[in-house]
């Protein structure tokens, strides 16, 4: 198993949501954790983040050199 397969998890929606509160909590996982770029903290709403954490909307993640 290579680190790219380590890293990965599945998370379920209920775990998600019982782990994570607010939406400064859900935006620092997904822009620092995840790699995602994404707008400042004041233009998303946590709407949003959910849609993209669900898959429903699509993001650009930060590559790595």
């Amino acid at each position: 198993m290579n680190f790219q397969q380590a890293a990965k998890q599945r998370v379920t929606t209920k775990e998600f949501t019982s782990k994570f509160k607010s939406k400064n909590e859900v935006y620092s996982l997904m822009s620092i954790d995840v790699g995602a770029y994404l707008p400042p903290p004041e233009c998303v709403t946590i709407y949003f983040l959910k849609d993209l954490s669900e898959g429903k909307k699509k993001c650009t993640f930060a590559s790595s050199f």
